[in-house]
């Protein structure tokens, strides 16, 4: 159970936190001009104001500053036309449906653009949709244009503001986040050392870890990295956020290090209680790098340094203790690789000395630092992509995954609208709005988000039906209705169901202010309508144009073969000549780590997919090989390299190589080519870190030799 401590540091760490600030930016920017509407008696006449405040508040999603400022102009521009073709169209039911076509097809497949266009996108049709409500006054649909423009530039200015009087806030909130993965990533590490635990179990939840982590740093690297206020301002604060930046990638990279098969070395280590001290001081790694992180969130120096000055010694210790009782090379090994993980955690915590000093501003850091690198901290993978026509026709093909989504999305629309006229719904658009908002590109985020929308209703609507019960003070309804609109909003990217609950919630409230008469039908209407979007998002997801990872987790497996095959060379031939250039270890490494993430990020996703969950099982033994071969590569030091006879040396880096081509050719369907070669096996007396490799790249082969005979 968790002590009131922990649940102190985690609402510490969510009212801190960007989606909390996010939360607030929101519901200020919305909640600001509706009080003085409803203080003037306009509320009636300025619903379109709020809406256009609020949609364009939901596409300021973080990011540098210029694509946030672009993105709110897009949607205020798009919003208004949106509004004005919607009223020009009202009163013709067919050019209405043409409209949800065409605008559910085109304004979807902006998604190409990146994720803040697919946003503003997305925000567009909700427009269209609420737009199209009978019981809307259509007759003034130039006012409400005008209205929806006001309050799209409201929201950008207010946030604009916002931003010029903090800079670095957004920054060192995403900053904190990532120290926060961090910890969790190694705290997923530290249970293999934790007994009673499944070894496999403990490689999924890694993977899990290791896909957000390297999404927030992705993120970061935007972030930082093209926001000018970092690249070029030399001043004593944005030097000490990108430093802390950089030496948390390197954090990254050093608890990525294995040394050991944690099978065998459970094996060895089974009658001492080594393993636990080690999980013990693994897990007060990961308390103090929390503490740190929520510092940096919060945007303070962090006070105290770590100090791991005993718990390592009393490790030593009992390690020198053990191997004084033991024999036999196999359990030297082990116990060498346990030695090598104490002297890991000494790298990680003085990296953690060095990261307070950089929050303290204590040491000073490179002004030029802007100028070396770029291609390496570089964003890997922009959210946002350059706004050329080329792109959208070249994806105007079934071949186009976006193309698949946007031709789902608006069939299911063009269905939605059919069944709701044919039992003549009174609010269609709420059909609508429920498939728009969980139809999504991929499957299990679609099945994720339906069984959530539907839970979150029924659970909204309960909450919400208490509350009116119980309260009838007007004041009171409205603070619990500011209260569950800045839970909703702060929600909206981290918990869905959490979103849903309180949005639920604070729209039936709403309700209750406008209508307080017919808005018990609403809430049952409500959910019906849910209940019918739920179920025609469900059907689209699974039989239209539908697009499944597995039949693409052949890609992702080979980008990681060629990935590790390019690091392990790049790393071998650096320790081989000690080159000082890093530039192309650092490329290779990062290709890895990407290719990693994005195969542990594949396979999660292939899991939720019908009829899968029996067909993986070499896929998955695929991925945690895979990732234990990628964690010892990033381990090798020259010490490894020199213990081994040069000839030896030489042919197990080519024998490697060649072992982990041969896997390649397997995927392709080559398997002959894959058996030409034969193994030269090195002659290698004892367990090593290049005999481990050597035996993950042949247990790489055998499984690849495995999925090409299931194929056949």
């Amino acid at each position: 159970m968790r002590s009131g401590i922990d649940y102190l540091k985690e609402i510490q760490k969510f009212t801190t936190s960007q989606y909390w600030n996010s939360g607030v930016r929101i519901t200020t920017g919305v909640l600001i001009p509706m009080l003085i509407m409803v203080h003037e008696g306009w509320l009636s006449v300025g619903i379109p104001f709020l809406w256009g405040a609020l949609f364009v508040s939901l596409t300021d999603t973080p990011g540098p500053i210029r694509h946030r400022r672009n993105g709110m102009l897009a949607g205020i521009i798009l919003n208004t036309s949106v509004v004005v073709i919607t009223g020009l169209l009202h009163n013709h039911e067919i050019l209405l449906l043409i409209q949800v076509l065409l605008f559910s097809f085109f304004l979807s497949l902006l998604g190409i653009y990146g994720v803040r266009a697919g946003a503003v996108g997305t925000l567009a049709i909700v427009v269209m949709l609420l737009n199209m409500s009978p019981f809307k006054d259509h007759s003034n649909f130039l006012l409400d244009a005008m209205l929806t423009a006001g309050g799209g530039i409201w929201y950008g200015v207010f946030s604009l503001t916002l931003y010029r009087l903090q800079p670095y806030r957004l920054v060192e909130q995403a900053l904190g986040e990532s120290l926060f993965q961090l910890a969790d990533y190694i705290g997923a590490r530290a249970l293999f050392y934790k007994t009673g635990i499944d070894v496999n179990a403990c490689f999924n939840r890694v993977m899990q870890n290791q896909v957000q982590l390297i999404k927030t740093h992705n993120q970061l690297r935007e972030l930082i990295f093209k926001t000018r206020l970092f690249v070029t301002d030399p001043s004593p604060k944005s030097r000490s956020i990108m430093m802390v930046f950089l030496e948390s990638l390197d954090l990254f990279e050093e608890s990525m290090h294995t040394y050991q098969d944690y099978k065998l070395l459970r094996q060895h280590t089974r009658h001492t209680d080594l393993l636990p001290k080690f999980y013990e001081v693994i897990v007060k790694l990961t308390g103090e790098i929390d503490r740190i992180g929520l510092s940096v969130q919060a945007g303070a120096s962090v006070r105290r340094m770590p100090d791991f000055t005993n718990e390592l010694n009393e490790l030593s210790r009992a390690l020198d203790e053990h191997k004084k009782n033991s024999s036999g090379p196999a359990v030297s090994q082990s116990l060498h690789a346990l030695e090598l993980t104490i002297e890991n955690i000494k790298s990680v915590v003085s990296r953690l000395c060095k990261l307070v000093l950089y929050t303290q501003m204590q040491i000073d850091v490179n002004p030029t630092l802007q100028n070396e690198k770029p291609e390496i901290y570089a964003p890997l993978d922009s959210s946002n992509k350059p706004l050329h026509v080329s792109l959208l026709f070249e994806n105007l093909t079934p071949r186009s995954n976006n193309f698949r989504y946007a031709g789902r999305l608006a069939i299911a629309m063009v269905i939605g609208y059919t069944v709701s006229t044919f039992l003549a719904l009174s609010h269609t658009y709420w059909v609508l709005l429920t498939i728009v908002t969980i139809l999504k590109p991929v499957y299990n985020v679609t099945r994720r988000r339906n069984i959530q929308r539907v839970i979150g209703t029924l659970a909204g609507v309960l909450v919400a039906s208490v509350i009116l019960y119980f309260v009838s003070n007007q004041t009171a309804l409205l603070i619990l209705l500011i209260i569950c609109m800045l839970m909703a909003y702060s929600f909206l990217r981290i918990n869905y169901l959490g979103f849903v609950i309180f949005l639920t919630t604070y729209v039936i409230i709403t309700f209750h202010f406008l209508n307080p008469i017919e808005f018990k039908n609403l809430i049952g209407e409500r959910l019906v309508d849910t209940l019918i979007g739920s179920l025609i998002a469900a059907f689209a997801s699974r039989f239209i144009f539908p697009v499944w990872k597995h039949e693409n987790i052949e890609s992702s497996m080979q980008e990681i073969l060629s990935a590790n095959r390019t690091y392990f060379s790049t790393v071998w031939q650096q320790l081989f000549t000690h080159s000082d250039d890093d530039n192309a270890y650092a490329k290779a490494r990062t290709d890895a780590i990407i290719a990693l993430t994005n195969l542990s990020d594949n396979f999660q996703q292939m899991l939720t997919e019908p009829g899968q969950g029996k067909a993986s099982s070499h896929v998955h033994q695929f991925v945690i090989a895979s990732h234990a071969l990628t964690s010892r590569i990033s381990a090798l030091s020259a010490r490894d390299i020199n213990n081994i006879p040069l000839k030896v040396s030489e042919t197990s880096q080519m024998n490697i190589t060649q072992i982990l081509t041969d896997c390649m050719e397997n995927l392709n369907g080559n398997r002959n080519n894959a058996t030409v070669h034969k193994d030269h096996v090195p002659p290698i007396q004892s367990v090593n870190p290049i005999s481990i490799i050597y035996s993950l790249s042949r247990d790489l082969r055998n499984i690849t030799q495995k999925i090409a005979e299931a194929k056949e």
